[in-house]
């Protein structure tokens, strides 16, 4: 076995050695405590749920009982609330495991390689044979995207006790803990009993709605309803705020220690005792198709999330943005979002969608605008010259709809040579503001700067208040362009930097685009630094030369690891922090956004890898064949090598 070994974990690198951290960040916070062996580099989420085969119907609109509908389409995929849960947290990173059972059935068996192709261990998941695996009947009105499900549990049901005792010391090494409904109760409050007895953090989504023993809400770290099953389980009305707050407070008076509603598209509630709630609003309007799943998703990307350290608050607006996303496509898992697609659309909502050519035309700036809100979300401006804001704000207020006033119009002044006359750069920026504009980029003589820093850092901070003077503060943002590809070096870019901030902008940013080097990411650094210890609000844009989601990620990342204090914290960052000035961006993030991940191979062979630093060889071997998802348990050395040789293909 061992020259076989060697090859493999050769093969798969420096991927083996990789390690996280875990770090916390403001904000209400939820204290992560692992049990024995679970350290802050293994940040694991134990969902013990139901696998589900859904068997999905649309139609116009949901039938009355005792009546026949003709629907428009049906289709099948995976489901149940602890599979979707894992498969989105999955996708977001986290690392996962199941605890469940299916069926010796065709379903079974591709649920089974479903959550090995999504990155989930189904290490304690089991089929269980002459029983049918879990279904679960969902139609959908395809005019409002509100469904109705019925459940079968089917093999879910022989979940046992003893079966989650033979888990004890899985569980016992996570982080988080999520049950839901779906299992028998008497394997999800062993499940919640063994959690607590270590130290794991425990999350009970308390659907489908059913009573439950009193015992089970002070094993409950954080309790996750919506509205009706929070209704079903205190027997109070929910229908007003006021009653949504009473039948709370009677859930927490039996135990619970937090409480988390969900309110569809109303976003979602915090509530703990002797605290004031914390309401956090829906994501950005969007379409919605088919609101199946989109729970799951919530909670999946609020498990991912806390597991990774950050603040309550912060994991429930990152989940409402997940769960936004899921119910512009059909189906459940089908519809989940990985975090590469997440950080695509992050990224589209802070471009600054440019057209800055001599040749532009109305016509041209028009279909600039279309491309910019062709798309959900849509960028976070428009960059045009100052003659062409009229033409936008007019297209904003004949068609509000189509093109919304969020969609920010920024314009130049004193662009691109940053060498005209103080009173004509006033001039100009005035009546772009009496035009509309919401934003005016502004470039300084960096040329002066070069030849004399004193003089340029001078005259650069004495442009900046006259323009700051005809951009009222908090209306018009101004965001200053020091063309920091030709000033050439940390120090220049540093002074640059500073003389911006001195004369009271809101932006400094990396170039025209206009020269041989535009943003670079030293460049970034430095200049993030010097906002950083200013103390002020301001942000950073990197225009030209960010072209792909890698590079934009490679921002995001850099801007947050400066202004908020950790790299991971990236999808925090938002418009005012960060932009990016771009022509060609656009396209590339929207094809990223929409288009499928390789993500979970990848981190099967990453996972695989890891497995070698730590368990014998023959163990190894069970695990890339229970990994690869072809059969269930390592009895010959055949199906050994077989399978670690696919693997390495």
């Amino acid at each position: 076995l061992k020259p076989f070994w060697l090859k493999l974990r050769n093969r798969l690198g420096s991927r083996a050695t990789g390690r996280s951290r875990c770090s916390t960040s403001a904000g209400t916070m939820v204290v992560l405590a692992g049990g024995n062996g679970a350290t802050e580099a293994s940040r694991r989420i134990c969902n013990v749920g139901a696998c589900f085969q859904d068997c999905i119907t649309y139609a116009p609109r949901l039938p009355n009982p005792g009546e026949t509908l003709v629907g428009s389409k049906f289709a099948t995929g995976f489901g149940g609330k602890g599979a979707n849960q894992a498969v989105q947290a999955a996708r977001l990173g986290a690392d996962v495991m199941m605890i469940s059972k299916v069926g010796e059935d065709i379903f079974g068996t591709e649920m089974l390689k479903n959550l090995t192709t999504q990155g989930v261990d189904i290490a304690h998941v089991s089929q269980v044979a002459g029983i049918s695996s879990g279904v679960a009947s969902v139609m959908v009105n395809e005019k409002t995207a509100q469904n109705s499900i019925i459940i079968v549990p089917g093999a879910v049901d022989q979940l046992s006790v003893a079966d989650i005792e033979a888990a004890r010391s899985s569980i016992k090494a996570c982080k988080l803990l999520m049950v839901q409904l779906e299992a028998p109760i008497e394997a999800t409050m062993a499940a919640l009993r063994i959690a607590r007895d270590w130290g794991v953090m425990t999350l009970l989504n308390t659907a489908p709605a059913k009573q439950l023993p009193a015992d089970i809400w002070p094993l409950c770290d954080l309790v996750c309803p919506n509205e009706p099953e929070l209704q079903a389980l205190t027997g109070l009305p929910t229908s007003t705020g006021s009653e949504v707050n009473a039948a709370v407070e009677a859930l927490l008076k039996q135990g619970a220690k937090k409480v988390l509603v969900t309110l569809g598209e109303k976003g979602c509630a915090l509530f703990e005792t002797g605290a004031e709630p914390v309401f956090v609003e829906p994501a950005a309007s969007m379409k919605a198709r088919d609101t199946t799943g989109a729970g799951d998703s919530f909670l999946g990307a609020l498990a991912a999330h806390l597991v990774a350290g950050n603040a309550l608050g912060v994991a429930m607006n990152y989940a409402n943005s997940v769960a936004g996303v899921s119910v512009t496509k059909l189906g459940a898992q089908t519809s989940y979002p990985n975090s590469e697609q997440m950080l695509a659309r992050q990224a589209i909502s802070l471009i600054d969608h440019t057209s800055l050519g001599l040749d532009d035309t109305d016509e041209k700036i028009r279909t600039l605008v279309d491309v910019a809100v062709a798309e959900t979300p849509c960028t976070a401006a428009v960059c045009i010259y100052p003659k062409f804001v009229k033409l936008v704000r007019s297209m904003q207020k004949e068609q509000p709809e189509r093109y919304p006033r969020s969609l920010k119009v920024c314009t130049v002044v004193n662009f691109p040579s940053g060498q005209e006359p103080t009173e004509k750069v006033v001039q100009d920026t005035k009546a772009a503001v009496q035009d509309g504009a919401d934003e005016v980029d502004v470039v300084i003589n960096y040329r002066l700067l070069i030849e004399n820093k004193q003089e340029g850092c001078k005259a650069a901070q004495e442009l900046v208040k006259a323009v700051r003077a005809e951009c009222p503060q908090g209306q018009v943002a101004l965001k200053v362009i020091i063309e920091s590809g030709e000033l050439g070096n940390e120090e220049l870019i540093v002074a640059a930097s500073e003389a911006a901030i001195a004369g009271g902008c809101d932006f400094v940013k990396t170039s025209t685009g206009k020269v041989k080097v535009n943003a670079t990411p030293e460049a970034a650094e430095a200049m993030l630094k010097v906002v950083a210890a200013s103390g002020k609000a301001v942000g950073f844009k990197a225009a030209g030369g960010v072209r792909d989601a890698a590079q934009a990620r490679q921002y995001l990342e850099l801007t947050a690891r400066i202004l908020l204090g950790d790299a991971r914290r990236h999808h925090e960052v938002d418009a005012r922090q960060l932009r990016f000035g771009a022509s060609s961006l656009l396209p590339a993030l929207r094809s990223c956004a929409t288009s499928a991940s390789a993500a979970a191979g990848t981190k099967r062979k990453a996972d695989v890898a890891r497995c070698f630093q730590f368990w014998p060889v023959s163990c190894c071997f069970q695990f890339c064949v229970r990994e690869a998802g072809d059969c269930r348990h390592s009895k010959q050395w055949e199906e050994q090598q077989q399978c670690g040789q696919r693997l390495l293909q």
